[in-house]
């Protein structure tokens, strides 16, 4: 959470970082499981249109 962070940023009018090293990368690896899994869908849905044109 880092509410003493979140503070020192807004009152330093951002010459803290909003967000600490181990947020930054659970907010980059959430992104990236999110794309993941969209992108694994898309290529299922892609797999099943390309069955169907060729059989």
């Amino acid at each position: 959470m880092g509410i003493t962070r979140k503070l020192l940023s807004v009152s330093t009018l951002g010459a803290v970082d909003f967000r600490s090293d181990k947020e930054r990368t659970a907010a980059y690896t959430k992104a990236t499981k999110k794309q993941a899994k969209k992108q694994t869908k898309l290529m299922k849905q892609q797999m099943k249109i390309q069955k169907k044109l060729d059989g």
